[in-house]
C-alpha cells in the first residue's frame, strides 16, 4: 500500500517570504554601513585639513598683502617776463603714499631724487634740525631729513631723504602725505631737462616703491 504525501503550499510561501524579508534587511544594513563609512571618511579628511593648516574650524585668515602706491599731484608756475627778483620755476603740490594692502606699514620714509643733482630746492613743512622740541603740542605735519649730512646728499646725489615726525605708521587704506611742497627749480642752461622722482619706503617695504608719475620739465 502506497503512502500518501501531504503537500502544504502555505508553509512554502511563508518560508519564501521570510527569506525575502531577510534579504531586504541585510540590504538595508549594508546601505546604512556604507553611509556611515562615507561620513567617517569626510570627518577624517576635514580633520587632516584642519591639522595641516592649523586653523580652527570655520575660521578664515586672508593672505598677507603688502601693497602701496605713491604719486605726485602738482601745478607748475613759471616766472613772468621781466621779473628779476624770482626767476625760478615752482612746482607746488602734494606727494602721497597710500597703503593699499592689508598690513600696517611702519616708519615711512620719502625720497625725492632730482636730476641734475642740486638743481632743486625743496620747501615745505620741513624742520632743518633733528632735535625734538619737547612741547605739549604735537605738530599736525612736520618732516625732517633722515641724514645729518643731508646737504651733501642733496649736492652730490640729488637725493632728499625725509621722514615724518607726526606719524610713524600708515594703516591699510590710509595715506601719508607730504603736503604743500614747493620745489623751486633754478633755470640753468638752455635745453636742460629737470626730473624729480619720488620713492617711498617702510620697514615692511625696504626695497621701496617708485611713484607712478614724476615731475619732468624741459627748459
Amino acid at each position: 500500500m502506497k503512502s500518501k504525501q501531504t503537500f502544504h503550499p502555505k508553509k512554502q510561501d511563508d518560508s519564501k517570504l521570510q527569506l525575502e524579508q531577510k534579504i531586504l534587511h541585510y540590504r538595508s544594513e549594508v546601505a546604512k554601513y556604507k553611509k556611515q563609512a562615507e561620513e567617517l571618511r569626510s570627518l577624517l579628511k576635514a580633520a587632516r585639513q584642519k591639522g595641516h593648516t592649523g586653523q580652527k574650524e570655520g575660521s578664515y585668515s586672508p593672505p598677507v598683502s603688502l601693497a602701496a602706491k605713491a604719486y605726485f599731484s602738482y601745478s607748475t608756475f613759471f616766472p613772468k617776463q621781466g621779473e628779476e627778483q624770482d626767476n625760478q620755476i615752482h612746482a607746488i603740490g602734494h606727494f602721497t603714499f597710500e597703503n593699499t594692502g592689508n598690513q600696517i606699514l611702519h616708519d615711512p620714509v620719502f625720497c625725492f631724487r632730482t636730476k641734475p643733482a642740486n638743481s632743486v630746492n625743496i620747501g615745505g613743512k620741513i624742520r632743518m634740525t633733528q632735535a625734538l622740541d619737547h612741547t605739549w603740542m604735537t605738530p599736525k605735519e612736520e618732516w625732517v631729513y633722515v641724514q645729518n649730512d643731508w646737504k651733501e646728499w642733496v649736492k652730490t646725489k640729488g637725493e632728499h631723504w625725509l621722514k615724518p615726525v607726526h606719524i610713524d605708521t600708515v594703516k591699510p587704506g590710509e595715506k601719508a602725505i607730504f603736503s604743500n611742497f614747493d620745489m623751486a627749480i633754478s633755470p640753468g642752461n638752455k635745453d636742460d631737462h629737470i626730473l624729480i622722482e619720488g620713492f617711498c619706503y617702510a620697514r615692511e617695504l625696504q626695497k621701496g616703491i617708485a611713484s607712478v608719475n614724476t615731475i619732468s620739465l624741459y627748459l
